[in-house]
C-alpha cells in the first residue's frame, strides 16, 4: 500500500485525506495545531508526531497552500520527499476529468464564479474548486462534472505536471511577497499554470498586463487576450459599453455592459476572460451572453451592502491587496469613504492613496499597516481618521456620509491581523452598518 504524507489539516488538507483513505493509500497526517479532527472520522488516516515525520517511505507529501516554503518543516521534508499541492495530486489522480483553470493576482473568484454560473446557466454542469469552496479532490472523486479551478500562487507553487487545456491567467502584480520571498517566485508560482500546455492547449491573458506581455513569447498554448481598454487581434476586447470578440475571419458585438448586473472595468475584464473561456470550452456567445446578464457580483467582492438616504454601501472585503482596491476605487465617480487597512503584506501602498485621492472624501484607517497609511495621506493632503476596530470604522464613516457619497470597505490588506479570513471581516462590516445605519443624517 503506498503511503502519503499530508501536512496541515485546513480545508484541502481534510478533502486530501478523505479522498486518498477511500482511494487506499496509507495515510499519514500531520498538523501542528490538532491531530484528530471530526470530519475525519470513520476515515482510515494515521496522525503522527513531529518526531517521526521521516520515519516512514513516503510516495509523496501533499502540502497544506498557506504553508509558506520557508518552514522549517517544509525544509526538512523537501530533503527526502517530493512536495506537491492537493492541485497537482488532482492531474495526477484524475487526469480525465475536464477542468478550466483560473490564476492571477485579483479577481480569481469573480471569474471562476462567472465561469460557473455561465456554464450551468447554458445546461453544463459545473463546480467551482480549488481556491474556492470545498477541496478539489473530494469533488473529483464524488462528482463528473466541469471542474472551475480558482488557483492561488500557493497552490500553483507545488504543481510539475499540472496540464490544463484551457486556463486564465488575469493580472499579475506584487502580492504576497512575504510567502514567496521575492517577486520572482511570486511570478513564476502564478506562471506554472501554462507550463505544461502545449500548442493544442489555450490561454487566456489580459492585453494590458506588463508582466504577462513581458512574458507572452515563452508561452506555448494558442493565446487568446482580453482588454478593457484596446483592441486585441484574437479575443474579446472593450470599446465604451460594447464587448467586441475579434479573431482572424471576424469581429461580433457579443454584449452591451448596460446589460450587467456588475459594475466597474475589473469586472469587465474578469467576465471576458470568463466568456473566453466559455467560449473555447465550446459554448456559442449567444448563450454565454445570455448567462452573463444574469451574474450577480460574489460577496464580498464589490458587493452592494445597501443605499441609505442616497449612500451607496460597498463590501470589498476581499481586496487584499493595492491592485484591487484600486480597481474598485476606479469603479466610482461620486465622493469615496473608504475603510482601509489590515494585516501587513509588506507591500507599497502609494498607488492606493493616490488612487483614493481623485475623488476620495475620507479615508478611515484601522490594522497593521495604520501608520504607513497615515503617513502616506499626510504626504498626499487627504483626510483620513483613524480607527481601532470595524466597529469604530463604521460609525466614523457613517457619521461623515452624505447624499451621493459612497462608502467602501476596500482594505488592499489581508485580514489576519484582526480576522481570520476576508469573509468574516466582510460579513462583520455588513452587521456593523445595518446596527449603525442611522447614524446617516
Amino acid at each position: 500500500m503506498k503511503k502519503v504524507l499530508i501536512y496541515g489539516l485546513g480545508v484541502s488538507g481534510i478533502s486530501t485525506a478523505k479522498t486518498l483513505s477511500k482511494m487506499g493509500y496509507d495515510v499519514y497526517t500531520f498538523d501542528k495545531n490538532k491531530e484528530e479532527i471530526d470530519e475525519l472520522k470513520g476515515y482510515d488516516y494515521s496522525p503522527i508526531s513531529v518526531l517521526n515525520l521521516t520515519e516512514y517511505d513516503y510516495e509523496f507529501v501533499v502540502k497544506s497552500p498557506g504553508i509558506k516554503p520557508s518552514d522549517d518543516i517544509v525544509k526538512k521534508l523537501s530533503k527526502k520527499y517530493e512536495i506537491i499541492s492537493d492541485i497537482e495530486l488532482s492531474y495526477r489522480l484524475f487526469p480525465e476529468k475536464k477542468i478550466l483553470a483560473i490564476t492571477g493576482t485579483n479577481g480569481k473568484t469573480s471569474t471562476t464564479s462567472m465561469i460557473t454560473h455561465i456554464l450551468n446557466e447554458s445546461g453544463v454542469k459545473a463546480v467551482s474548486v480549488g481556491n474556492i469552496g470545498e477541496g478539489i479532490l473530494w469533488q473529483m472523486y464524488n462528482k463528473d462534472v466541469v471542474f472551475v479551478d480558482e488557483l492561488s500562487s500557493f497552490q500553483l507553487k507545488n504543481t510539475y505536471k499540472f496540464h490544463p487545456h484551457i486556463a486564465s491567467i488575469l493580472n499579475i502584480t506584487p502580492d504576497h511577497i512575504d510567502w514567496h520571498g521575492d517577486l520572482n517566485d511570486y511570478i513564476s508560482s502564478k506562471l506554472n499554470i501554462t507550463a505544461k500546455q502545449t500548442e493544442d492547449d489555450y490561454l487566456i491573458l489580459n492585453k494590458n498586463d506588463e508582466i504577462l506581455q513581458k512574458s507572452k513569447n515563452s508561452f506555448r498554448a494558442n493565446i487568446y487576450e482580453f482588454s478593457s481598454t484596446n483592441p486585441v487581434e484574437k479575443g474579446l476586447y472593450l470599446d465604451e459599453n460594447i464587448i467586441y470578440y475579434k479573431d482572424e475571419q471576424q469581429k461580433i458585438e457579443v454584449l452591451n455592459t448596460d446589460e450587467l448586473k456588475i459594475i466597474g472595468n475589473h469586472n469587465y475584464e474578469n467576465l471576458m476572460a470568463a466568456m473566453l473561456e466559455c467560449y473555447l470550452f465550446g459554448l456559442d456567445f449567444v448563450s454565454i451572453a445570455k448567462a452573463a446578464k444574469t451574474f450577480v457580483s460574489i460577496e464580498h467582492r464589490l458587493e452592494l451592502v445597501d443605499e441609505i438616504k442616497g449612500v451607496k454601501v460597498y463590501n470589498d472585503s476581499k481586496a487584499t491587496n493595492v491592485d484591487s482596491a484600486v480597481k474598485a476605487i476606479n469603479s466610482f465617480t461620486n465622493p469615496i469613504i473608504i475603510i482601509a487597512g489590515g494585516y501587513d503584506k509588506k507591500i507599497d501602498y502609494s498607488e492606493y492613496v493616490k488612487a483614493f485621492k481623485e475623488n476620495g472624501k475620507l479615508m478611515v484607517i484601522m490594522g497593521e499597516t495604520k501608520d504607513q497609511l497615515k503617513k502616506l495621506c499626510e504626504e498626499e493632503g487627504i483626510n483620513y481618521i483613524l480607527a481601532e476596530d470595524m466597529e469604530q470604522s463604521v460609525k466614523i464613516a457613517l457619521e461623515n456620509a452624505s447624499k451621493n457619497n459612497v462608502i467602501l470597505l476596500s482594505p488592499a490588506s489581508a485580514s489576519w491581523d484582526m480576522y481570520k479570513s476576508y469573509e468574516i471581516r466582510g460579513r462583520d462590516f455588513k452587521e456593523k452598518i445595518e446596527k449603525y445605519k442611522g447614524m446617516i443624517k
